[in-house]
């Protein structure tokens, strides 16, 4: 577990960097899906590799895998026209 944290850093780092390439070239409701996608992503990896809920079966690890997701579509129909 200890040496896979270094390797999610560099992957949140890139996936924070890409969303903020991707809004400053435009701001388009499909584009803001792929940023709300990858902020779901980005959420499935912070739970599953820092919050120790891999591996296990457990409510609380459902529920907040399903979260991320619902949480980002909620957004996203908000601020969409």
């Amino acid at each position: 577990m200890l040496n896979r944290i270094p390797l999610l850093w560099l992957v949140l780092i890139l996936v924070t960097i890409a969303s903020f390439a991707l809004l400053e070239l435009s701001s388009l409701p499909w584009i803001t899906a792929i940023v709300m996608g990858l902020a779901a992503f980005k959420g499935y990896l912070i739970i599953e590799g820092f919050m120790e809920l891999s591996g296990r079966r457990h409510i609380l690890r459902y529920a907040m895998n399903l979260y991320c997701p619902v949480l980002a579509l909620l957004i996203w129909t908000l601020v969409t026209p």
